[in-house]
């Protein structure tokens, strides 16, 4: 039997809505419920034959185990992911990608907005451990705004080797710390790329940032001493942008 995942909040079932309907098996919505976003979601799941059912708060809460849903809950056919052979092959159609790994993360949240931030910058793939967090979790899809469904992504079983392989492909390797000495700003990301990103209070695993090609870091001017993961994985990520759009 197919796997099926969980979202919820009204941005990330539009986002499927839109992007990936085919995906969609059911919207659940909160009985009785008033907000005319939804009742417009419904209305457009209605146009698509897709399939939509009023249910009781309790319900929707069981299903994503949080009240914070907004009222609506939609259940979507597993995603595909790539792996390392068919994410390797992938990326060599297409011209300077951009790649972000995520080495190591475990907070659903951090995961879920470098998710948001990674399809708003236009990268490639997103690269995780297939050891770490379930990325069906439906909070990783409400905090990336459903960004998290729309990226494509690969599950890896070592980072290390994948970014051995991605280097032997002519990609320049770039891991993110706060204790490196060389400013994110003063690289060149106009080749082909790999931003690592580590997890939240350990960084990159030794291994993994061995084989960078190199360390940055974003510079502190107040007295915190690091952003928090997402936040940092931002900042860098927009500055590979800025210099790709200066082309």
């Amino acid at each position: 039997m197919n796997k099926e995942s969980f979202i919820y909040g009204i941005n990330s079932v539009t986002e499927a809505l839109e992007h990936q309907s085919e995906r969609i098996v059911k919207i659940f919505f909160l009985e009785n419920h008033k907000n005319n976003r939804v009742r417009s979601v419904i209305r457009q799941s209605n146009k698509k034959n897709i399939l939509s059912e009023e249910v009781t708060k309790e319900f929707l809460q069981s299903l994503v185990l949080t009240s914070k849903n907004q009222g609506i809950v939609a259940t979507l056919k597993e995603k595909k992911y790539f792996d390392s052979k068919t994410a390797l092959h992938f990326l060599e159609n297409i011209k300077s990608p951009l790649v972000l790994i995520l080495d190591d993360l475990d907070d659903p949240r951090n995961i879920g907005a470098c998710y948001r931030t990674a399809n708003a910058v236009g990268v490639d793939m997103v690269v995780i451990s297939k050891n770490r967090i379930s990325l069906s979790s439906p909070v990783i899809s409400k905090v990336s705004s459903g960004a998290s469904e729309l990226t494509n992504t690969a599950i890896v079983s070592n980072i290390a080797q994948f970014i051995g392989k991605l280097k032997q492909n002519g990609f320049w390797i770039y891991g993110s710390s706060d204790t490196a000495k060389k400013d994110y700003r003063e690289v060149d990301y106009q080749e082909s790329t790999a931003i690592v990103i580590g997890s939240e209070g350990k960084g990159m695993r030794d291994l993994t940032a061995k084989r960078c090609d190199h360390i940055i870091t974003i510079p502190m001017s107040g007295k915190v001493e690091s952003l928090n993961v997402s936040v940092a994985c931002g900042v860098v990520l927009y500055e590979v942008l800025r210099q790709r759009d200066s082309i």
